[in-house]
């Protein structure tokens, strides 16, 4: 996932460059992880889900467009829209 990423997506906030490929790096690891999980069926999971690289999309997405928008990072937003929304 994070070798996927282009540069110009890598460089895509300029207005908080640390924050964002700091958060961009946590969301591929976070994405990747579950995308392997998924080899071990229901075990710990009820609901079984086919994630996909469009929830990865949509939420780096939503990473970039919270950090150009809030003056700081909303952590609590970030991990409510991402975990519980968008990874469910």
């Amino acid at each position: 996932t994070f070798q996927d990423i282009s540069e110009d997506v890598f460089e895509a906030c300029p207005s908080k460059p640390f924050e964002y490929k700091n958060l961009l790096f946590g969301l591929s690891f976070f994405h990747a992880v579950i995308l392997e999980r998924r080899k071990f069926g229901p075990i710990g999971w009820n609901i079984p889900y086919e994630w996909m690289d469009s929830d990865f999309q949509v939420s780096r997405e939503q990473v970039r467009m919270y950090l150009v928008a809030q003056p700081e990072v909303p952590w609590t937003t970030l991990r409510y829209i991402i975990a519980e929304v968008n990874y469910g």
